[in-house]
This record gives C-alpha cells, structure tokens and sequence, in this order.
C-alpha cells in the first residue's frame, strides 16, 4: 500500500523520471564548504587569553612597581619631615645665684640644665662668691643656654711699698694709706732705734689690701758706759753691758707662749700672728670649699698655754673646686732668692717670716719650710719659709 499523499489539487506528483529529469536541468551541485576545523576555533580563543592575561600581568606588574617604588621612598620622607632642629628645647627659668658661692652656683646651674661662664674680678665682696649673672633670675631661656658669671677673686691687690730706713710711725702711716696692715718685731741692730730695719713680704710684692706686712724694728744697740779711768774700768763697764743685754734677751724669749685665734683667717695673716706669740706653723692643705689657703683648722685650738717656739699644725683649704697637685721642692739651706725661685718654679708661691738663730751661717738663710719637702699643695698654692736672723 502506498503511503504518499495524494498530491495537491490542480497538481500531479512527478514521476520518478520527471524528478531524475529535474536534476540534470538545475545541474549538478558546487562543493559542499569544508568542515570547520575544530582545533582553529580554540586555537584563536587560547591566544587571545593569553594576550589578555599578559595585559593583566602587566598591569598588576607595574602597579607593584609603582607601589614598592613608594613604600621604598617612605623613610627618607618621614626622616626629613622629622628632623630633630624642627623640636624647640624645652625652656626653664635662670636660677637666682648672686650671694652664692662659685662651686654652690654651678651645681645649681647645672641641675637645671644650664652651661657657666666664670669671669673673676676684684672687689669687695667675699672672695669666691657670685657678685652679678646674665641673664637675671626668672628669665626664661632655653636649656643649655650659657649664663655668664661675675665672681670675686679677692680684693684688689697693691704693691707692697718700700719702707726699709723709715721710722716706724712713718712706715705704717704710708702702709695703712694703701689699705695694708702692719706688725711689728723688734730686732737688735745697728741702726737708730725705731728704725724698720726689714720687711716682709719684701717692697714690690703684691698683696690683697687688708693683707699684713711685718715690720723689723730696730731697738737700739746696748749703751755703755765710758771709761774715766784705767782699763780695769772699761773692762767692769763692758762686762756690766754684756749682762745687760744678755738679761733683756732673756726676757724677750719667754718660756711659755698662748696659742691664737686663727680660725678663717688667710694662711699667711695667721703665720704672722703665731710669730707675733713666738710660736711656729706647720701648714697642710686639706679640701675644702672655701677660699684658698682659709684656715679651717688648727691644732692646739686658741687659748692653750704651749712651749715657746713650738709648732701650731694650722690646716688651710685647698680651695673650692679641683686644683693640680704640686709636689713641695726642698728650700732650706738656701737664700731667700734662691728659695723664691725653687718654689715658683713648682707652681708654688712663698710667704716668709723671720727667726732668730744663733749661728752666723744660718744668717739670711732658710732655716726651716712648711709644707715640708716631698709634701703636696694646690697649685698657686704658698709654702711658707723661715729665714734666719742671727741673734748674738
């Protein structure tokens, strides 16, 4: 049974041989399009990802770069924006330091975080203390600012004057017109009686006004008693003004002596006053925070009853501050020229005072020295020597 439809109205079906007929008169047909490749379609995909991920690794890359380049350059920013001279030093208010002592002002100073200049100067105030600052008290300045300091060194100095021929009265009137005390010792000598004879410290040395000069004063030779008749006479005469003399030298040398006051006096003001009592100083430096060469001590105290010519151990600062430490050269034996020389060339100064000998040879040289050779003293520091002056 056939199962085509039947045709369409006014329409008959082809037959087989009108169709194979149709065929050849359209003709043949043109080759069918070549299979697409499967592999191009992903090949052109692949490259184009790639391409497309190079692009993003390229830019992830050079965002990288531009951020390492950033953070690279971050330090050196922040260091410049830091810099330590754009941080103002904290500011404190100068310390008042007038009144105080050189040594109590530069610890204050320094516990506020100030730097000092010393500038010294003569004047009337106690010596070694703060006399005027720059800036004043109160002010407000920056730490580590420097405040400069005026600080007494002593009264003016003047020249001890030349008075050896001078009668006594004159010689201390011309002594106390230059603000110089004066002391006095007597002496046997040829000149008039009260005649200075001697002085020390000798004329031209400078000495603070207030400082002591000692005087030697002539008392006069023995008086005798002219012969009026044979030398049996003149022999009674003379013998009578040896005993004399012998008897008046006696009684200037007492046996006993009083030990002095001689606390916070300057070392050679009290050398002098033991002089005065027939008693002698032994000198040592000791630390201390007062002027050089104060008396801080001594030993036996003031009012003790001591053998004449016995030593008095005086103990004297060694001045605020650290000093370089000398050691004493050995003077004695020598002339008063030679010691001062021997001494100043140690960094050391000298103070002189006089005592009697009864050798000639000992005459006008140095008998004894204190600090004793070998010891130790601030340098700048005295050394005190005693020369001899022969007593018959």
């Amino acid at each position: 049974m056939s199962t085509e439809p039947p045709p369409p109205p006014g329409e008959e079906w082809p037959t087989t041989e009108q169709t194979a007929v149709s065929r050849e008169t359209v003709g043949p047909a043109g080759p069918p399009p070549p299979p697409e490749e499967p592999g191009s379609r992903i090949g052109w995909g692949l490259l184009v990802g790639i391409l497309v991920l190079a692009l993003v690794a390229a830019g992830i890359l050079a965002v990288w770069l531009l951020t390492r380049h950033h953070h690279h350059k971050q330090p050196t920013t922040v260091t410049v924006t830091t810099a330590p001279t754009t941080t103002a030093a904290p500011k404190v208010a100068v310390p008042r330091l007038i009144g105080l002592k050189e040594a109590d002002a530069l610890v204050r100073l320094g516990q506020v975080g100030l730097r000092p200049k010393e500038i010294y100067r003569p004047t009337k105030k106690p010596t070694k203390v703060v006399v005027s600052q720059k800036p004043q008290e109160a002010t407000e300045v920056r730490k580590g600012t420097q405040v400069t300091l005026v600080i007494d060194n002593g009264a003016p100095k003047v020249a001890v004057p030349d008075v050896k021929g001078l009668k006594v009265d004159q010689a201390v009137a011309k002594l106390d017109a230059l603000g110089l005390s004066s002391t006095q010792t007597q002496v046997t000598s040829t000149d008039p009686a009260g005649t200075v004879v001697d002085e020390a410290p000798p004329a031209g040395q400078r000495l603070a006004k207030g400082s002591t000069v000692t005087l030697s004063v002539a008392k006069g030779a023995p008086t005798t008693t002219a012969p009026t008749t044979a030398t049996g006479t003149t022999t009674a005469a003379t013998t009578t003004t040896a005993a004399t003399t012998r008897a008046t030298t006696t009684t200037a040398q007492p046996a006993t002596a009083t030990v002095p006051d001689l606390s916070g006096q300057q070392l050679q003001g009290a050398a002098a006053q033991l002089g005065q009592a027939g008693l002698l100083a032994s000198v040592q430096y000791i630390p201390g925070s007062d002027p050089l060469e104060t008396v801080e001590a001594q030993s036996p105290t003031a009012g003790k009853t001591v053998k004449a010519r016995s030593h008095v151990t005086v103990n004297v600062s060694s001045g605020p501050g650290q000093k370089p430490q000398k050691t004493v050269p050995n003077a004695v034996g020598q002339t008063l020229d030679q010691a001062v020389s021997t001494i100043k060339a140690a960094g050391l100064r000298v103070i002189f005072l006089k005592v009697p000998v009864t050798t000639r040879t000992q005459a006008g040289k140095v008998v004894e020295q204190s600090p004793a050779s070998g010891k130790t003293a601030p340098q700048n520091a005295q050394v005190l020597i005693y020369l001899g002056a022969f007593r018959p």
